[in-house]
């Protein structure tokens, strides 16, 4: 993504969330795709010190959405490339 933003759009994100709020601003995603992003950039995080087997379940029920965000980014830059 970083670099996608870098080359075609001259953006500079550092991190996951900023590269996330900018394909927003392009006009890449929408505000509620780019929500569940960020919470998922939270998730996680949370995950490397996820001991709680309830918190782990919590996060897991999200990974199918996840996971259509992340093919819909990929899609996305593809296209856009």
């Amino acid at each position: 993504m970083r670099a996608y933003l870098r080359q075609t759009k001259g953006l500079s994100g550092h991190g996951p969330k900023d590269c996330f709020r900018e394909l927003l601003g392009a006009g890449l995603l929408n505000e509620a795709d780019v929500r569940c992003l960020l919470e998922m950039t939270d998730d996680r995080n949370l995950t490397s010190h996820a001991y709680e087997e309830e918190l782990a379940a919590k996060i897991f029920s999200r990974v199918r959405e996840y996971a259509r965000l992340m093919r819909l980014v990929l899609s996305k830059l593809s296209v856009n490339a």
